[in-house]
């Protein structure tokens, strides 16, 4: 059978057994032109600017900003000369937070005030370890992060400089992706703890985690909508990583995008009825925006 055959199969068979249904959406609108790699934009300024990751070559992550109205990009940090990822932006837009490369495989948590001053930043322990997926609390009152020790990587809650730390899994496998709701009541996240990566949910203390995705492809990188009633995510249950929706009792489960190179890290804008994404087209990756339609 053909490799596009097959693909079309494993589609047909995973919206058959797990019903999931196509929801249209107006073609990506394209937002930068370069063809850089890039991941986990996120909106700021009341949705006027957005801020990702921008791999400006093989040893070099930098955080660029783009304005929404006249296009323009430029570095966020520019006195920085070491690899910075994976923002977070708290709903209220008075804090932001970040990945920072120190060295090798020893990565710190930098919370900045929404100017850009640096207020804390959180180190890991010694040796090869490492922060992972920050999120601010909507008031930015906490933070979450994932973070391995002790052979499990678990996901953990602290005030802005560190201190407070408070475990929020305790399970086996990778605990990852944390993400607040945005009245600050719930967490969504990725776990392997069943054998693969799928979705969850639980209470912003750890409490009452319940599982929304359930198939037997790699489920990821989930994020609240505005107003709590959805959540976007990376599904590779059609043969290859696409954007899908979902309410966020994890029912109605809806593939948004539908290409054969990869869309991936979904983020909301504030109106709650479009999506950016980072989009591969023709081998090259630039940053997208959908509208839902229903």
């Amino acid at each position: 059978m053909p490799c596009c055959n097959r693909l079309l199969l494993l589609a047909t068979l995973s919206i058959v057994a797990y019903g999931v249904n196509v929801t249209s959406a107006a073609d990506p609108v394209r937002l930068t032109h370069d063809g850089r790699q890039k991941s986990s934009p996120v909106f700021r300024n009341e949705g006027r600017e957005l801020v990702y990751v921008d791999f400006t070559d093989a040893t070099l992550f930098q955080l660029r900003r783009l304005v929404l109205a006249d296009g323009t990009s430029d570095v966020l940090h520019s006195m920085s000369a070491a690899a910075e990822f994976e923002p977070t932006i708290a709903a209220d837009g008075e804090a932001y937070a970040h990945l920072k490369l120190r060295g090798v495989l020893s990565i710190s948590i930098v919370v900045r005030d929404k100017q850009g001053t640096v207020l804390n930043e959180i180190q890991p322990g010694p040796g090869f370890c490492g922060y992972r997926s920050p999120t601010l609390a909507p008031d930015h009152s906490r933070i979450a992060f994932s973070y391995a020790e002790r052979g499990t990587q678990q996901i953990f809650s602290s005030a802005l400089n560190g201190d407070d730390r408070r475990p929020l899994t305790d399970s086996t496998g990778i605990n990852n992706w944390p993400s607040y709701s945005h009245d600050g009541r719930s967490i969504v996240f990725g776990s392997s703890r069943d054998g693969n990566f799928e979705i969850y949910r639980m209470n912003a203390d750890g409490t009452n985690v319940q599982r929304l995705t359930d198939n037997p492809w790699q489920d990821s990188r989930p994020r609240f909508s505005p107003d709590g009633q959805r959540i976007a995510f990376t599904s590779h249950r059609d043969g290859n990583a696409e954007i899908y929706t979902m309410h966020a009792d994890g029912s109605h489960q809806h593939r948004i995008t539908e290409n054969d190179e990869r869309d991936d890290f979904a983020e909301w804008h504030l109106d709650g009825k479009q999506l950016v994404m980072v989009g591969e087209r023709d081998g090259k990756h630039d940053l997208y925006q959908v509208t839902i339609e229903n």
